[in-house]
Order: structure tokens, then sequence, then C-alpha cells
């Protein structure tokens, strides 16, 4: 009897509230492979990087510079260089070629989206574009100058702002669940073809730009400035083209499988695209080693004088480099899309999507620009000639030593430039 009415009068537990619940307000982590991620996917990552490389060492080996799509994006808007929308245009017509030829361009947004969905990936796409734009100019590079060209020379920025953009934008992915907001298209998937024929578009494009360089070292015998000038265009054309079909072939050209490649965190982890940066690495970094231990980074070669390639010593990372990179990483983990990427979905896609994170970008890049004025505007007056080299994030500051102003500058203010 003491027992039962001890059950009976007992009061019951009191329940925890539901928000006090920390395994309840965590977000939900899932680790895992994603099916995508075969080794078909490596194979055509590798073969699609090592096309990249090869484009690289082209134009600096033969028109000479760095290939760095940022870079030749800012200097589309400060600029009116004809070598640059030439590359440009290259870039858009192998995403318009590909995506009839050969496939591997998504439609975006996907169809089964409703109109809610879709606002809030055109905000996304547009924000995130903003921040690559930005952060892609302050650290002076992004996936293709830091990391194709100033890894292989094993520049200290760029050894620097790689990991630091590779880190902001897997964090930024799986904190924001890209993979929900931009999930792989399967006919897009579907009409891939086998990696085989990847790695055969690849060779044989690798091939048109052996061919071109003798063409164009033919052209630097004959030392015609007008000859010289058409294989200039020809070859910047050539190798945006090239360009723009490898990034189709690797995937990048995809932000879906970006997408699945930054967030960890979704079940669906998809590494197939580091091997693009490995496959692109192992024709850039011998080339680089080899240039520059044998001393002919000065030396003309083919029809450029020289290699004009910035220096990698004695510039050490600083917090402008950091933030930019962190810029970057955050925007590319939003929206998918780096520069180059983003110029062949302008022209394979034809989505809206393309064309918002496009303005973004452009965006992004005017207001450091615009913040660049401001902070220095008396060196954006006289600095009409001053170079940016993108790559390994070394730039020529406009006040320092060598700054060539235009002719017509009035003469107090080359004596203040001078005395600055």
């Amino acid at each position: 009897e003491y027992e039962s009415l001890a059950r009976t009068t007992r009061p019951p537990p009191i329940p925890h509230p539901p928000t006090t619940d920390r395994r309840a307000l965590a977000m939900p982590l899932a680790f895992g492979f994603s099916e995508l991620f075969t080794p078909s996917a490596v194979a055509a990552a590798v073969s699609g990087g090592a096309l990249l490389g090869c484009c690289v060492l082209f134009k600096t080996g033969v028109l000479s510079g760095v290939l760095g799509v940022s870079t030749y994006t800012r200097r589309l808007m400060v600029q009116a260089e004809l070598k640059r929308y030439v590359f440009t245009l290259g870039m858009m017509l192998a995403g318009l070629v590909m995506s009839f030829a050969y496939g591997g361009i998504e439609p975006h947004p996907p169809a089964s989206f409703s109109g809610e969905q879709r606002t809030e990936l055109f905000v996304r796409v547009g924000i995130g574009a903003f921040f690559v734009g930005l952060g892609s100019t302050m650290q002076h590079g992004c996936t293709s100058g830091h990391g194709l060209t100033g890894l292989a020379r094993l520049s200290l920025r760029s050894w620097v702002a790689v990991p630091t953009f590779m880190a902001a934008g897997i964090v930024t992915a799986s904190l924001t669940e890209a993979a929900k907001s931009f999930p792989p298209d399967a006919q897009t998937e579907a009409d891939v073809p086998e990696w085989y024929i990847g790695a055969a578009l690849a060779a044989g494009l690798a091939a048109v730009l052996a061919c071109l360089a003798a063409v164009c070292r033919c052209a630097g015998r004959r030392n015609d400035e007008t000859t010289l000038q058409v294989t200039t265009l020809l070859g910047e054309f050539v190798v945006g083209l090239t360009f723009g079909c490898g990034l189709v072939i690797s995937g990048m050209a995809r932000p879906s499988k970006v997408a699945s490649f930054l967030d960890v965190a979704h079940g669906a982890w998809d590494v197939s695209l580091a091997f693009v940066m490995g496959g692109a690495l192992l024709i850039t970094f011998p080339y680089f080693q080899a240039v520059e231990s044998f001393g002919v980074q000065d030396k003309a070669f083919l029809h450029a004088s020289s290699f004009d390639l910035p220096p990698t010593a004695g510039k050490m990372p600083d917090r402008r480099l950091v933030l930019g990179a962190i810029c970057f990483g955050v925007g590319w983990g939003l929206c998918g899309v780096c520069p180059g990427p983003l110029w062949v979905n302008v022209g394979g896609s034809h989505s809206l999507e393309a064309l918002i994170a496009l303005v973004g970008m452009l965006a992004g890049i005017g207001a450091n620009e615009a913040l660049d004025k401001l902070l220095d505007p008396h060196a954006a007056v006289a600095g009409k000639t001053a170079k940016e080299v993108d790559g390994d994030g070394q730039t020529r500051s406009l006040m320092g030593t060598g700054v060539e102003v235009a002719e017509d500058t009035p003469v107090f203010f080359k004596m203040y430039l001078n005395a600055a």
C-alpha cells in the first residue's frame, strides 16, 4: 500500500524546453563521399587541369605575363586593351561551343525550384559574386593566378592566399549548405562524355597550342610590328578559348560540383576538383622551376621580349592579401564560381543566374577601385601606366619609384609626386 501511494503521489518529471536541447540546436553534420566522386571524374579533372597548365605555359612563354583571369577582368573596366577583350571573348565562346558539342554546362536555377527558392538563389549568387570580385582584386589573384602560377613559383604570398581562401570557402559553403542551393543536374551529369573523350580533347587542344607557339616563333623572327600584333591577338583568343574548354572538361564550370567540393558537411563530398589544381601543377611546377633555376626570365622567348614574371622574393604577405583571400573564399563558397568559370557560364549557360553573378563580380571590382581612389586619390589621378601583375600577388605601387605620368600632367603635380 505504501509503494502504491508513493507511485501515485510522485510528481511527473519536468520536460526540458526544446530550445535548451543543444543537439536540436546544432547544425546536422553528415560526412561521406558523393556518388559522383568516381575514378572517371578524377581522370577528367586531371585532364582538364593539365590543359589549364598548358595554357599558363603558353601565356608565359609565348605571349609573356601571367595568366590571371581576375586581372584580365579588372582591366576590362579600367584599361581599354584589345587583347583583354579578345581573351575574354575566347572564354565565352568556349562556353557556347562546349555547351552544344561537349556538355558540362548546367542550367540554373533548376526547374524544380519554387519562386521563393529562385529569389533566394539569385540573392545568394549576387552577394557571393560581389565578394569574389572584391576579394580577387584585393589579393591580386584568384584560383588561376595564385593557384596555377603562384604555387608553382613557390611564392609565399600565394602559399598564404590559396589555403586561406580554400578554408574560407569550405567554412562558408558548409555553414550555408551550398550543396542544397546548387544541386547537381541529372541531365547534365548524364550528358557529360566519358573521361577519355575529355582527355583526348584536352590533348588535341594542347597540340593546337604547340603549333601556334611555332607560328608565333616564326612571326617573332620576322620582327614585323603588324605581324606581332596580329599574332598576339590570335594567341590571346586561342589561349582564352582553350582555357575555357579546360574549365569545362575539368568540371570547374559547374557550380554544383564546386558546391559539392566546398560543402564538406552535407554527406556527399565530391573531392574530384582537388585534382584539377593537381593536374595543372604537374605541368606548371616543373616548368617554372626549370625556368627560374636556369635564370632565363629576362631572355627573349618566341615572339615576346621577356617572360615578364613578377619577382617572388622580397614581397611578404600582408593584411590586404589575407583579407582579400577571405573575401574571395566567402564569395566562392556562396556562389560556386570564380572569374574564369563565370565567363564560361555567361557564354554557355544563357541563364539569369550567370548574368547576376557577372554584375555582382563587376560591382565588387568597382567597389575595390573606388576604395583605392578614396584612400589614395592622388595616385589614382597621376598613375596612368603603373603596372599591376596578377599571379602571386606582386604589385608595383603607384607611389613607388619609376611612376610614369601622362605628358599633360601639370608641372606642379609632377613636383608634388616626386616629393612624395
